[in-house]
C-alpha cells in the first residue's frame, strides 16, 4: 500500500452488479496486487456518519455543490482500528482526506473526546455536526496497481441501518477508482468496458456517496435532487435482483 494511500486524489465511482466482481478481478489480475491482511482478502468496514441539524452535508451533496464535506467514524474489521475521518471534495474535483486514530479503550463509535472534537471543528466547517444513528457496513476488497498511482476498492454486501429502519443494496456493489490523476486507460476501466449493454448507471461513472444513498433509502421523504435518477435505478435493480 506504500505510495497508494492517496489521501489527496481524484475518484471515480461505478455501480456494478456483485456477480460481475470475479470476472472484473480476473480481467485485470496481471495489473494489480490484492491487499491481504492477516490472510484475509475481504475486510468488513463499518461507518457511522456525522450530520448537522440543517443537513449541510446532505444538502450540499444532493444540490451538486462542488465544494463539500463529509465526516464519519470508520472501523476496519481486519484489525479493529477506527478513525475519525473528514473528506473534502474540492471545486477542482479532488478528494482530500484527513483522519485521526481513535483509541481502542472505548467502542469504535463512542462519543468523541475533547481532542477529537478539536480535530472535527478544524476540518469540518459545518456548524453543530453530531454523530447520527445511521451506520453502513460493507465488505471490501482492495486492488493496488503495480504500475500506476492507483487503488481500486470494491464494496459489496452494503447494508444501511438507523434507529428506525434498515435496507441494503441487494445484488449491487460499488467500485471506486482512486488515482493521483485521472487515467481512463487503466486496466480497471478496460475491464469495465466488457460489461456493456446494461441500463445506466450500471458500469458507468456516476456521482455516488454511501452516506447520501443510505440517507435517501432510509428516508424516502427527503428530496433526492441530482440523485433522483440514481435512486430510481437502484430501487429498480434491487427489485429485479430480489426476484431472480
Amino acid at each position: 500500500m506504500e505510495g497508494a494511500e492517496l489521501m489527496n486524489r481524484l475518484d471515480e465511482k461505478f455501480l456494478i452488479l456483485s456477480e460481475w466482481i470475479p470476472d472484473l478481478v480476473r480481467h485485470c489480475q496481471e495489473d494489480y496486487a490484492i491487499l491481504e491482511v492477516q490472510g484475509e482478502r475481504i475486510t468488513q468496514y463499518q461507518n457511522q456518519f456525522f450530520e448537522t441539524p440543517a443537513l449541510d452535508s446532505f444538502e450540499n451533496h444532493t444540490r451538486g455543490r462542488k465544494d463539500r464535506f463529509k465526516a464519519r467514524i470508520r472501523r476496519y474489521g481486519s484489525n479493529g482500528i477506527a478513525f475519525l475521518e473528514v473528506k473534502h471534495k474540492t471545486v477542482h474535483g479532488r478528494t482530500l482526506k484527513n483522519r485521526v486514530l481513535r483509541s481502542k479503550v472505548h467502542n469504535w463509535n463512542a462519543p468523541l473526546n475533547e481532542s477529537e472534537w478539536s480535530f472535527l471543528n478544524a476540518h469540518y466547517p459545518y456548524k453543530q455536526g453530531q454523530l447520527t444513528s445511521m451506520q453502513c457496513s460493507f465488505d471490501r476488497c482492495t486492488l493496488v496497481s503495480t504500475k500506476r498511482q492507483e487503488r481500486v476498492t470494491i464494496d459489496s454486501n452494503i447494508l444501511f441501518h438507523s434507529d428506525q429502519a434498515e435496507t441494503s443494496l441487494k445484488g449491487l456493489a460499488i467500485l471506486e477508482v482512486k488515482q493521483g490523476r485521472i487515467d481512463r486507460l487503466s486496466p480497471i476501466h478496460s475491464a469495465l468496458k466488457s460489461f456493456t449493454g446494461h441500463p445506466p448507471p450500471l458500469g458507468r461513472s456516476t456521482s455516488m456517496s454511501k452516506y447520501i444513498i443510505g440517507t435517501l433509502l432510509l428516508n424516502p421523504e427527503l428530496p433526492p435532487r441530482i440523485y433522483r435518477s440514481v435512486i430510481r435505478s437502484i430501487r429498480g435493480i434491487i427489485d429485479y435482483t430480489s426476484q431472480r
